[in-house]
């Protein structure tokens, strides 16, 4: 492949956090479709198991990998895991989120880390373990984040600073891995339709939300963009409106 062409995901060997539903799953099978090798990051082994099964015939493949994010020895069995199965990493996605959203007076110090523990500290954590691979690869890696990094919402406290936190992260470590050939991306959708939304008191316009089978497709732009061009940050959004 010549310097500047766009490169194919055939047989990328790709670490996905959050796999087992939302943005993550669509994002498994597509770039599972596209040829790719996927290790299947998340706490629901059952999930993992039926999003392995849907991918039966792709030309790529998953593999399933139960796996809590938030623990470092779990993190550390993962970098294990993916010289194993996929013999190097091209690319890490830090997908992986959650949070607890309640007003600041009913939120416990317990929540607010738990939900920074999943949104910045867990890529952090990833990042420095899969690091060695990725340089060797010359790889990628991409942080998805939120249009609440930028945005505030009442009642998302921990989930707004975890993810201002998370592209704060990112803006350091694109110039920290810039010199070792990996490239970092900072992905900000607006809201996006997933199950986490029936977690947050109010009623939200689904329909107005952005599919995460659209997030899914930036996802894979992003891989397949030639090294000559390094998108630092991509802001996807819905035609309605910036929410």
């Amino acid at each position: 492949m010549a310097f500047g062409e766009p490169r194919h995901l055939e047989k990328r060997r790709i670490v996905l956090t959050g796999a087992s539903r939302g943005i993550g799953r669509e994002s498994a099978l597509r770039l599972a479709k596209a040829g790719a090798k996927i290790l299947a990051v998340s706490r629901d082994a059952d999930a993992l198991a039926r999003l392995a099964f849907d991918s039966e015939g792709y030309v790529g493949q998953i593999f399933p990998h139960s796996c809590d994010v938030t623990k470092a020895d779990e993190v550390e069995a993962l970098k294990e895991v993916a010289e194993k199965r996929l013999e190097g990493v091209d690319a890490l996605i830090n997908n992986a989120g959650s949070g607890v959203f309640k007003d600041i007076e009913s939120l416990s110090v317990d929540e607010f880390n738990a939900t920074v523990s999943v949104c910045l500290i867990a890529p952090f954590m990833l990042t420095r373990a899969l690091c060695p691979l990725l340089e060797s690869a010359k790889g990628d890696v991409l942080n998805i984040s939120s249009i609440s990094a930028v945005s505030g919402f009442p009642g998302a406290s921990a989930y707004c600073a975890a993810k201002a936190g998370l592209e704060g992260l990112s803006r350091a470590l694109v110039e920290e891995l810039r010199p070792k050939g990996i490239r970092l991306t900072i992905l900000r959708p607006g809201a996006c339709a997933t199950d986490m939304w029936k977690s947050i008191p109010g009623e939200f316009d689904f329909e107005a939300m952005i599919p995460p089978d659209l997030v899914a497709e930036a996802i894979e732009f992003l891989l397949s963009q030639s090294h000559r061009a390094w998108t630092e940050s991509m802001v996807v959004l819905p035609p309605k409106g910036t929410v």
